[in-house]
This record gives structure tokens, sequence and C-alpha cells, in this order.
């Protein structure tokens, strides 16, 4: 094992716990938004919402498929 290939992992671990963080936290988001918004506001923030958390899973899913392969290979 060298030096970079264990700074690679650690920041791969890493990187991985802030995705799974930040999705976690997407997906709890409170509503409020909904209060001060027009109609047309609240439709666009809903789309937007949806699709940030989309690629926030997917790049979640990603880093763990990573992880996953370090750890079984």
């Amino acid at each position: 094992m060298t030096t970079s290939w264990i700074l690679g992992t650690a920041s791969l671990y890493a990187t991985t716990f802030g995705a799974l963080l930040i999705f976690v936290y997407l997906s709890n988001l409170p509503r409020s938004a909904d209060a001060w918004q027009t109609p047309e506001g609240k439709v666009a923030y809903a789309k937007q919402r949806r699709m940030l958390l989309a690629a926030v899973g997917l790049l979640s899913v990603w880093l763990v498929i990573q992880v996953l392969a370090i750890i079984l290979l």
C-alpha cells in the first residue's frame, strides 16, 4: 500500500460522507419556502429541488459503489 493509495481512499471516504450528508439534508429540507413564493415560484422551486435531489442522490450512489469496490477488492 502506498501513501497515495491511502490518501486517495481517505479522500473518497470523506467525499462520500459529505455527499450523503448533503443528500440527507436535502431530503429532510423543510417546506418553508412555500409560504413566501408566488404560485409560479412554487412550481419552479419544487422542480429544481427534485432535480437537485436526484443529482445528489446519483452522486451519492456512485460514490458508495466506489467505496464498496475498494472494500471488496
